[in-house]
């Protein structure tokens, strides 16, 4: 009997020991990949489907999946928010097509008929791999914090659909906390394709830099050419004529 309580206490001090010097968990499903989907009939007559949608690993706000589904545990697929703010993922296939791969996430933070302190946020809690230095996001512009910390993001390339913006992290790596990507009122962006790279924030691309310096080049051209105004002599200046007299002509009669 002794012994078994010997064992059972052994055991459990070895499990307690474990969760303590366990690895915290680093960040899963960045490219938001993995998901379930249920349809639910909308109306029979149309036999109009809605689609929601799982984000494994991620939490969000505002939940709303538009009147289908459970709002707590899932997202509405294909579909945005006339005014009120809202989180949705949409497929490659969409009319708001993927940025990359199946999946992306949509943040509508609200139109000007929604309350003006409405927003829309994805977030998880993680690690930050010890070996990051940057952290790498597709799609627009979005306010990024971790563990309630502003980051600083690059424009370092630029698509006609999306941006890639990229911030240095190398102060943060190996800390656990939450990542947290937010949609303010009136704003909407896409999101995907979250990397933590062990690579510096990579400089603006080659097409960037091409851009700017032919703008550059144009400007300087422009403000150093010649002036193709035509120079016209000065006219000399008009002859004073005397005034002309005020008094009665002569041939007035009294």
């Amino acid at each position: 009997m002794f012994i078994k309580k010997l064992f059972l206490g052994f055991l459990v001090g070895t499990l307690a020991l474990s969760r303590q010097i366990a690895p915290a968990q680093g960040f899963v499903n960045l490219g938001f990949e993995h998901t379930t989907l249920t349809e639910f009939l909308v109306n029979d007559y149309t036999g109009y489907y809605a689609t929601n949608a799982t984000v494994p690993g991620w939490d969000w706000a505002p939940y709303q999946t538009f009147g289908f589904g459970d709002p707590y545990t899932t997202v509405t697929l294909n579909n945005i928010a006339l005014d009120s703010a809202a989180v949705t993922l949409h497929g490659a296939n969409d009319y708001t097509p993927a940025l990359i791969g199946k999946y992306s996430i949509m943040l509508q933070g609200g139109s000007r008929y929604a309350y003006g302190n409405s927003y829309a946020a994805i977030w998880q809690t993680g690690q930050i791999p010890s070996t990051a230095i940057s952290l790498i996001y597709w799609g627009g512009v979005l306010q990024v914090t971790f563990n309630g910390q502003q980051l600083s993001f690059s424009d370092i390339s630029d698509t006609p659909h999306y941006s890639i913006w990229a911030a240095d992290i190398s102060a943060l790596a190996g800390q656990t906390g939450q990542l947290l990507f937010t949609a303010p009122w009136l704003t909407t962006a896409m999101l995907d394709n979250i990397q933590f790279s062990s690579s510096p924030v990579p400089e603006p691309s080659a097409f960037t830099l091409f851009s700017c310096g032919s703008v550059l080049i144009f400007l300087m051209t422009r403000l150093m050419a010649p002036s193709s105004t035509p120079v016209f002599p000065v006219s000399p200046a008009k002859p004073t004529l005397p005034k002309a007299s005020c008094g009665r002509d002569s041939h007035t009669t009294a």
